[in-house]
């Protein structure tokens, strides 16, 4: 017949194990978190440029920007219906000036500057 008694032994290993969980668990979920966080504001586009530098503009020639017909000047695109721009679209945030022209960042393009002026096929209103 079997005891169902845990020995001294027994009980100081589980202790053992339950002590290691919790020591490793708190890093463990504070690197998947902080992970997640971080691409997060990847994709809202408003993580940092690295090194503190400037983050670029969109090129019109980009593969991203070919796919969502982007153009730095929605009076040149026949889909923009005149009032469809960077600056009334909800993906857009306003950052700052440039060459006297108003840029921000745009979820679209994680990482990247657009114009105000620009449109792209992905214009949503702005709420």
């Amino acid at each position: 017949m079997m005891d169902n008694k845990m020995n001294r032994r027994g009980f100081f290993a589980a202790v053992a194990q339950i002590v290691g969980v919790a020591a490793i668990a708190p890093a463990a979920l504070n690197a998947v978190f902080s992970s997640e966080a971080s691409a997060q504001e990847k994709r809202r586009g408003s993580a940092p440029a690295a090194g503190g530098a400037a983050m670029p503009m969109v090129d019109p020639n980009d593969a991203v920007a070919k796919a969502v017909k982007y153009v730095e000047d929605y009076k040149k695109s026949p889909d923009s219906k005149g009032v469809n721009h960077c600056a009334t679209c909800g993906f857009y945030t306003k950052k700052e000036t440039k060459n006297g022209k108003e840029v921000g960042t745009c979820t679209i393009f994680a990482g990247k500057m657009v114009y105000s002026n620009a449109f792209c096929n992905s214009w949503n209103k702005k709420a």
